[in-house]
Order: C-alpha cells, then sequence, then structure tokens
C-alpha cells in the first residue's frame, strides 16, 4: 500500500484508492460480461445447431431419407442449402420461362416441352417438359447411396480420392489409357512422360477440385469408347477440319444448333485458350471449372447443372451442361469409383450440400410416363371377384374372395366394357405367376408383404420390372453391375418364365421384381486385396468356378479387380478366386502350374498367353460373323442361322438351356464353338429378350440420358445398329425403321 506523509499526499493516497475500487469495479463488470456472452454463445451455438438438423423436417420426405443415408454414412455431414427459392417459381424458369435450358434425348411426349414438341436444340435432343426437369430437380429423388453424390462438395479429398479411383471411372474411356501420345499443331505426333489419369489427380490437387468429378465430368462430355472430335487433336474428322493439335476435354463452349457448330465453337475455345496438348486441355479445363463455377459457389455436380445457389447475385443462366440427367450420371459415376476402391463404409466422411426449396410437393416428383406403372399389393374387398385373362372379356382366371392378397403392376388408364357397365380394369398378378385383370372397385391397396430384408448387389445387366416373369410385364429401368439394393420379399414366385423372382427395393425407395440369377448379396469389400490380370489374353470372369462355367464377361491385362475369397476351389487344373470385377461377382482362374493369370496390384507379373485369343473362324454366311470373344448376327437370326455359319456350333438361352431348331437368339445368350464358348451380339435386341421392339429403343434412350451405361457390353454392341462404332440418334433411327417396315433389316 502508498503511504504519503503530506496533506497532498494523502489526497493523492484517496484518489489513486477510489479509481482503484472503480477500476475493480469494471474490471468486475467486464467479467461478467465476458462470461454471460460465453454462456449466451454456447446457449445460441447449440441451438443453431439443433435448428439445422430439426429444419429438414420443415421440407417434406428430406428427413426420413437423410436418416437412412445417415445409418450408411454415419460419419458423414449433411448440410442443408437453403435456397429460399418458391419450387414453382424455379421450375418454371428452369422450363417455359427459357426454353432449351433443359434437354432429353428422349422424344416421348410427357418427356418433351409441349410448346416446343419436336423441335432440337442440338442435333438429338429435345426441350424437356415440366415433369422431366422436376423429376431431376427433385433433390429427394437422389437422396440414396447411388445418387447422393450429385450433392457432394466438390473439394479434392485425398483421404478417399486417389489416381486408382480416377483409372476406375475412365477405364472404358480408350482416348484416356495409358501414357499422353497426341497429335501437335503441326500434324506431328508427341508424346507426354505422364499418363491422363496421373494429370487429372495434378489437376485436382493444384485446383483442389474432387479429380473423381474431373474425371466424371470429362467422361459425361466425350463419352466412353473413343473422344469426340473436340478431343482427338487430329484435325482429320468430318468437322475439325482446321483445328488440328487442339484439345477440349470437358467441352467448354460447347454449343450450337448443329453438330458442327457445336464442334467449331468448342474447338475455338480450346485454341483462345491455347490447349494445344492434352495436359493444358485437361488443366486448363479443371481451372474453368474451379474459376467460373466453383468460384461462384456451384460447388457441386447439381448446383453446376441447376443454378439455384444466388451467391454470384444471378439465377438460373450459369448451367454447364444442358443435359438435364446430367448431374445424376456423374454424381453415380463418383459413387462407383468410391465402391470400387473401398472408400464406400461406415468411415467415409462426405460432406453433401443438399438443396432445400419453398412450397415443395409433398410427395417426390415422379419420372415422367410412369404413373399407371405400378408394384402394389392389394386385398380383396368382395366375394366371388372375377381374374379375368383380358380387360372385362375372354377367359376366367380364377375366382377370388375377401381377404385374399395378390399382387397390382398396372393401374388402367381407361374404362372397359363389363356388360352393362364400364369400369377400370387394373392389371394383377395371382400367386401362381399369372397375369389377369380385375376390376378396381374390388381393390384395396394395402401395406407392403415383405419376408427379408436383405442387403444385394446387381452382378449383370438385369432388367428390373413391375412385376415377376418377363411375359407380360414391364421394364421400369434395365440396372447396371454394381447397383445395390434391398431384397424385401423372395420365395414366392418360382419358375416363372424359368426363373425365381425377388421382390426388390431401389435406394430411392421404388419397388419392383428381378430374377434371382442376376443379384447377389452384398458383402462389405473394403477389406479386400486388389489384384491385376497380368495374362496377355486377359482371364475369362465365370458365373462358377471351373472352365465349363458360363463366361459373364471378361478382363484385360492391366485390368483391376477386388479379390472376394482366395483359394475358392481347385478344379479343372486351377486355383479359382472369387472377384468383383466393375460389380460383376464371379471366379477367375488365378493360374496353372506354369504362371499366374492374377496377382496382387504391388507385384510384377510375368503372364503368357493362356490360349484364349484364337483368331477368329470364318463364318459360312453373313448373317453372322466373329469377334473376339462374341458372335454377332444380324436382327432376323435364330439358332439354324448360327449353326449354319459355324459347323457343331450349341446355342444356350440367357439362362443356359441349349436352345434349337427356328428360336429366336437374343443379346446375351451363348454359343459354343469348338469348345469355347462366345457371347452372342443379336443387332437391334437392346434388351436380350431375343426379339425387336419398344423395350430396345426404351433401353437404348436411357443410355443416350445417360439414366443407364450400356457402352462396352453385349447390349451396347447390339444398340449400334448403324454400326458406325457410337450409340446416338442414328441407332434409335435405324431400330425404328426395322419395327415400321422401312428397313428390311438390321445388318452386321
Amino acid at each position: 500500500m502508498w503511504k504519503f506523509s503530506t496533506k497532498g499526499g494523502k489526497m493523492l493516497e484517496d484518489i489513486f484508492k477510489r479509481n482503484s475500487r472503480i477500476m475493480l469495479r469494471k474490471m468486475l463488470y467486464i467479467f461478467i460480461i465476458i462470461n454471460l456472452l460465453s454462456y449466451i454463445f454456447i446457449f445460441l451455438l447449440a441451438n443453431v445447431s439443433k435448428a439445422a438438423t430439426d429444419d429438414f423436417s420443415k421440407y417434406p420426405g428430406y428427413q426420413e431419407l437423410i436418416n437412412e443415408l445417415k445409418k450408411e454414412f454415419p460419419k458423414s455431414e449433411f448440410k442443408m442449402l437453403k435456397t429460399g427459392l418458391d419450387w414453382n417459381q424455379v421450375i418454371k424458369n428452369e422450363t417455359t420461362a427459357s426454353h432449351g435450358r433443359n434437354l432429353t434425348s428422349n422424344s416421348a411426349s410427357e418427356w418433351v416441352c409441349p410448346v416446343c414438341k419436336n423441335k432440337q436444340y442440338e442435333p438429338g435432343w429435345y426441350c424437356a417438359s415440366e415433369a422431366t426437369v422436376a423429376y431431376y430437380m427433385d433433390p429427394r429423388n437422389s437422396l440414396n447411396t447411388n445418387d447422393v453424390f450429385q450433392f457432394e462438395l466438390l473439394n479434392y479429398n485425398g483421404d478417399v480420392q486417389d489416381e486408382s479411383g480416377v483409372k476406375w471411372i475412365v477405364s472404358d474411356c480408350k482416348y484416356l489409357q495409358g501414357k499422353i501420345s497426341y497429335t501437335a499443331t503441326d500434324g506431328s505426333t508427341k508424346t507426354i512422360n505422364k499418363t491422363y489419369t496421373q494429370v487429372i489427380v495434378d489437376a485436382g490437387k493444384k485446383f483442389n477440385i474432387s479429380p473423381y468429378h474431373l474425371a466424371s465430368r470429362i467422361r459425361q462430355e466425350q463419352g466412353p469408347g473413343n473422344a469426340t472430335e473436340t478431343a482427338t487433336g487430329n484435325g482429320k474428322g468430318k468437322y475439325n477440319k482446321g483445328y488440328a493439335g487442339y484439345y477440349n476435354y470437358y467441352n467448354i463452349g460447347a454449343t450450337g444448333g448443329t453438330t458442327a457448330t457445336i464442334i467449331k465453337n468448342a474447338l475455338e475455345k480450346a485454341k483462345k485458350e491455347n490447349w494445344t496438348d492434352p495436359e493444358k486441355a485437361i488443366v486448363g479445363g479443371a481451372e474453368f471449372v474451379r474459376n467460373e463455377y466453383i468460384g461462384y459457389g456451384q460447388n457441386t455436380s447439381y448446383l453446376q447443372k441447376f443454378d439455384v445457389d444466388n451467391s454470384d447475385g444471378d439465377l438460373y443462366w450459369h448451367q454447364y451442361m444442358t443435359n438435364v440427367s446430367a448431374s445424376k450420371t456423374e454424381g453415380q459415376e463418383t459413387r462407383n469409383a468410391y465402391s470400387k476402391m473401398g472408400k464406400l463404409n461406415k468411415n467415409s466422411h462426405f460432406i453433401f450440400s443438399i438443396p432445400v426449396f419453398e412450397n415443395m410437393p409433398k410427395q417426390r416428383c415422379e419420372l415422367p410416363g410412369t404413373n399407371s406403372i405400378v408394384t402394389q399389393n392389394v386385398e380383396i374387398n368382395s366375394d366371388n371377384v372375377r381374374v379375368m385373362e383380358k380387360k372385362g372379356e375372354g377367359k376366367e382366371l380364377a375366382r377370388l374372395n375377401k381377404g385374399d392378397k395378390i399382387l397390382r403392376i398396372e393401374l388402367a388408364q381407361t374404362q372397359n366394357p363389363d356388360g352393362r357397365f364400364m369400369r377400370y380394369w387394373d392389371k394383377v398378378v395371382l400367386a401362381d405367376g399369372r397375369k389377369g385383370y380385375v376390376v378396381r372397385n374390388y381393390l384395396t391397396q394395402i401395406a407392403d408383404i415383405t419376408n427379408c430384408n436383405e442387403k444385394y448387389i446387381v452382378t449383370a445387366y438385369t432388367n428390373f420390372r413391375n412385376g415377376p416373369g418377363v411375359t407380360n410385364t414391364t421394364i421400369i429401368e434395365t440396372l447396371s453391375p454394381g447397383q445395390e439394393l434391398t431384397v424385401i420379399e423372395k420365395d414366392k414366385y418360382k419358375n416363372v418364365d424359368g426363373e425365381s423372382w425377388y421382390r426388390v427395393k431401389l435406394p430411392d425407395g421404388r419397388q419392383g421384381y428381378v430374377g434371382n440369377g442376376y443379384i447377389e448379396k452384398w458383402t462389405d469389400t473394403s477389406g479386400y486385396d486388389q489384384v491385376k490380370v497380368v495374362n496377355n489374353s486377359g482371364v475369362n470372369l465365370r458365373e462358377t468356378p471351373g472352365t465349363g462355367s458360363k463366361v459373364l464377361t471378361t478382363a484385360y491385362k492391366g485390368d483391376i479387380m477386388t479379390r472376394m475369397e482366395k483359394n475358392a476351389s481347385d478344379k479343372d487344373g486351377y486355383i479359382w478366386d472369387k472377384v468383383n470385377y466393375n460389380g460383376i461377382i464371379g471366379y477367375v482362374a488365378r493360374g496353372d502350374s506354369k504362371e499366374d493369370y492374377i496377382v496382387p496390384v504391388d507385384e510384377e507379373g510375368n503372364g503368357d498367353n493362356n490360349g484364349s485369343g484364337d483368331e477368329n473362324i470364318p463364318s459360312k454366311n453373313n448373317q453372322v460373323k466373329m469377334d473376339g470373344k462374341q458372335v454377332i448376327c444380324d436382327a432376323v437370326s435364330n439358332v439354324n442361322t448360327i449353326k449354319s455359319a459355324f459347323s457343331g456350333a450349341v446355342v444356350k438361352d440367357g439362362k443356359g438351356k441349349e436352345i434349337t431348331g427356328k428360336t429366336n437368339v437374343g443379346t446375351g445368350y451363348t454359343v459354343t464353338i469348338n469348345k469355347k464358348t462366345y457371347t452372342i451380339v443379336k443387332k437391334g435386341d437392346v434388351n436380350g429378350d431375343a426379339n425387336i421392339n419398344s423395350g430396345d429403343l426404351l433401353k437404348l434412350q436411357k443410355h443416350l440420358l445417360k439414366d443407364t451405361n450400356i457402352a462396352g457390353t453385349p447390349y451396347g454392341n447390339a444398340a449400334d445398329s448403324n454400326n458406325d462404332g457410337k450409340l446416338n440418334s442414328g441407332d434409335l433411327l435405324k431400330i425404328q425403321k426395322f419395327l415400321l417396315k422401312d428397313s428390311s433389316n438390321i445388318n452386321i
């Protein structure tokens, strides 16, 4: 304590004591205020966090779907993007307010804008209807494990993204394989000592963009197989003359009313940006995506397709692509890459930004043209109810009584006569698999009937139908290998069209039926090892161990697969391993006593030819030819046609049953010639039902819409009906002409 001896000192002492008390009081007040603010901050933070979770419940149908996703990805974040936009106004601005903003290659009336109708904004692409846009824009239709990755933030994530995943995404893109070799502007051939996939990964790291997104974007724009003329660089195509040495992998600036204009504009952009080799084009395109889209708040594939984020002060106009389904497809490519690399598990951390809109409809927007197709359990509500073979007439199939439960697969759209009355006759399935019709008044929809809840995976391209069986059911869509689904009922419809049928539920909630031979119980592959093919001629992936088993597909030298079981069998002189190859699960021979055919990815292999690459056997007629592992025939071929082409040929249908005589053959059937088995490709038979019909058009349309991918499969080869090596609207036209009998045949 200060002590002063003078009067003045005493005064100073009093002043000091008083000021000290004031200072202490102020410090106490500051301390109290700081603590109060801390408590307030913590309280607000807690409540903000709670509000963010609770807010999803304010938007119909979101919360329950996100809850299911959290079960699959418990360590991932699901952030809400509040657009603040009215749903109806959004759909108006994406459609009628600006025709041509969203395009579809499906020319069906429900898919196409009723104002624009058959007007083509780009070759083979039409203005999409409000129903089409609403289906793809409705985030609830993509809140499932297959589609949610269109909402993933597009930042680089080294924990789950690597070059092996990029390689898998572009594995069917011939123009992105191996080290870079390209045509320079002077016409000479030059090389860069880097692989295409390495450049994509480096570009992702440099600009903090997911390399999976970049790879998916390139594949989306260029397609599988060979590159379009915007990325060949040769200047020798139909439309890229004069642009030798310029590359535009992302098709930046590729707009116009004709193919020539589209390609010219894309290459002019490449010339302006000096993209004179593939590396410059891939890196420069990535920088463009970063600066022009992600930098404007469009940091998901969804937002790059649908500009509903107002952070740049503008809406709707700043959209990377016009294909209405593009973001959904890109998300699926990314998801499949994660799955292939074993990164799709409960420990993975993803960040999703989920858009919400005001005044959304209570129910999810449906795909156009599907309202009449259903898969519903119904109960008979009266006694002595007739089941008719046809609507209101013909043969009576059965009589049902009150309480009987059956399956309804189609809602009648028009009324048909029944004595003095006009009634709606809905299509139903009886317990033995027979299909018939019942008056709707006698049917009451009931809750789903389930006897299991098991996770399965699709092992081969297969049709997802509204009911059990092939005959008199409708294909809802074609499922691709690797797609996940849940089996909810089995062991009910056995031996319907030669197959047992399981009722399944897709991740988006839709229900239907698939044959049990095309799906397999899902197994977590994250702990399995990766192996590569080192045999020069590749290896056959077979349905069961043994050289006599059905060949599912062929993997070639350098291909990567996931080994699920080592030493699964010792048969026919080979050791067999169970593997997952691009979603197809089967068995491969690891090797014989002399050499290995597959080895772990970190080992070197020295494989020799195993004898599976024999020369093609000449055909004895011009309707059939052999091409590698496939036998290709024209649209009117039957078993006798193939037998006349190759002596001693044995033909089997898709279920492995031998067929003879004039029985039609279908894509996916097999033929054994000189003890070797080949896959049959029937031109025009895209869905593999051995007939050329509207179902083939639908499957090809789905591919062109990028809802499915059949490129590189036997079904894709069958779809190439004009034999130009590409899948496009020209193939649709060829099949249509065949159906209309404007063309005599679809030749090989």
